[in-house]
């Protein structure tokens, strides 16, 4: 999952050295946020490298649209699964050695799945590459903590959650053009090798992080996940998470597809497409982090300003009912464009506010937590996906996503709705 800028904020690692003023970065710290943005861009496109290739994978190996679900649940359950391991790990052990493993691991097997001879065995393929990519948020915030002073933190952190969206603008384009150029299997194996790089070149790189006078002071307030899990401020946002992220995978797994074989588009015009929702939901994205903020400053509680921006958001989703009931190439691009900036949204302001609800006591379980459950939602729903295109074909699965954040949009409101009004009468 999109790591945010408030997220990096919120977690604080203790350290009783004294060394560097807390505002002076060194260079070797921007050179830490580079390599964490390339490998959470080389991530992205590995996870969703598959997307552009449906039809493609599913004349291959001889299979349906069942088949493929596989496919994409074979990455998303391990996904789910290990978020909690890997962060384990990644507090024992440190992201020296477990960020570079995990960037190791799924990118081998990236490169395994160019080599793969069936579909069950690019199944395997996927859950490693999930296993491994569940290690990437844990450690890479943790990294951001170590290497830049508290002061600095959320600068880095926007600055990364701004510039890894460049890969799910270039990844459609790039394994479009990789495929027409050199063939399917070449998809996979050049960003895999690329990868086997990066986390040769992360291990050699990530030593000798500066100590600074900011962190003397700091204390890491812990929380026991099972304290988490019973606090009663989770429940609502994981299960609006659990409703509203199938539309994110959706789109990130199935729309390439759709735009294939109901628009009769060709590949190489869906890599000329593609790239338009990533990036007008990562341009727009901008202006509504800056609006919810000035909310704040103007009054608003926090969970209030990303409460109500998202249910907002959710009003627009019937819209998305549309699709599969129009021909209009334009239409579509503009509704699933639509639909990508929902969920994108959804997706940020949902992580901002659980670091609202939690600030520093617990919040990497609770985010761990949250995403973890939105991802088995997921799972569950790109299952259904694949059984029901089969036998009815598109317009239930839009019915159903079209339905599925103005619900989230009202279990917030059941689960918040009080403690916001409470919160704007002891403001007012």
């Amino acid at each position: 999952m999109t790591s945010t800028p408030s997220a990096a904020a919120a977690v604080q690692l203790p350290s009783d050295a004294v060394g560097a003023p807390a505002d002076a970065v060194p260079l070797k710290a921007w050179i830490i946020l580079a390599l964490l943005t390339l490998e959470s861009i080389i991530g992205i496109i590995d996870r969703q490298s598959i997307a552009a290739l449906k039809s493609t994978l599913i004349a291959e190996f001889s299979t349906d649209n069942a088949g493929y679900s596989m496919l994409v649940n074979a990455f998303l359950i391990p996904y789910a699964l290990f978020y909690p391991i890997c962060g384990a790990l990644a507090d024992r052990y440190g992201t020296r050695r477990t960020l570079s493993g995990f960037v190791l691991v799924w990118s081998g097997a990236t490169l395994m799945c160019g080599l793969a001879r069936s579909l069950e065995e690019m199944a395997v393929y996927r859950a490693v590459i999930g296993a491994a990519e569940a290690g990437l948020l844990p450690a890479s915030l943790m990294a951001l903590v170590i290497w830049f002073p508290k002061a600095k933190i959320g600068t880095a952190g926007a600055l990364r959650s701004a510039l890894q969206s460049i890969g799910p603008i270039i990844c459609t384009p790039l394994v479009v053009w990789i495929t027409l150029r050199s063939g399917w299997h070449y998809a996979f194996i050049l960003p895999g090798a690329i990868g086997l790089f990066f986390g040769v070149t992360w291990f050699c790189t990530d030593r000798n992080a500066p100590k600074y006078r900011d962190r003397a002071a700091s204390v890491q307030v812990k929380a026991r996940a099972i304290e988490i899990i019973r606090h009663p401020a989770l429940w609502g946002i994981l299960l609006a998470r659990v409703v509203s992220d199938p539309l994110w995978f959706f789109l990130n797994y199935w729309q390439a597809g759709y735009l294939q074989e109901k628009m009769g588009l060709s590949l190489k015009q869906v890599g000329y497409l593609l790239w338009i929702g990533p990036l007008a939901a990562s341009l727009v994205m901008v202006g509504v982090g800056i609006f919810s903020d000035r909310l704040v400053r103007s009054g608003w509680s926090p969970v209030r300003s990303r409460m109500r921006i998202m249910q907002c958001a959710a009003l627009a989703a019937p819209l998305m009912l549309l699709v599969p009931h129009t021909t209009s190439l334009a239409l579509v691009i503009v509704l699933l464009t639509l639909g990508y900036f929902i969920a994108y949204l959804w997706l940020v302001l949902s992580n901002i506010m659980v670091t609202d609800l939690f600030r520093d006591k617990g919040v990497g379980v609770a985010l761990g937590l949250v995403n973890a459950c939105g991802t088995v939602g997921a799972s569950a729903f790109t299952s259904y996906v694949g059984m029901t295109l089969d036998r009815y074909g598109y317009i239930p699965v839009f019915l159903v996503l079209a339905c599925m954040h103005p619900l989230a949009a009202l279990i917030l409101q059941l689960a918040y709705g009080k403690r916001v009004k409470a919160e704007a009468r002891a403001r007012a």
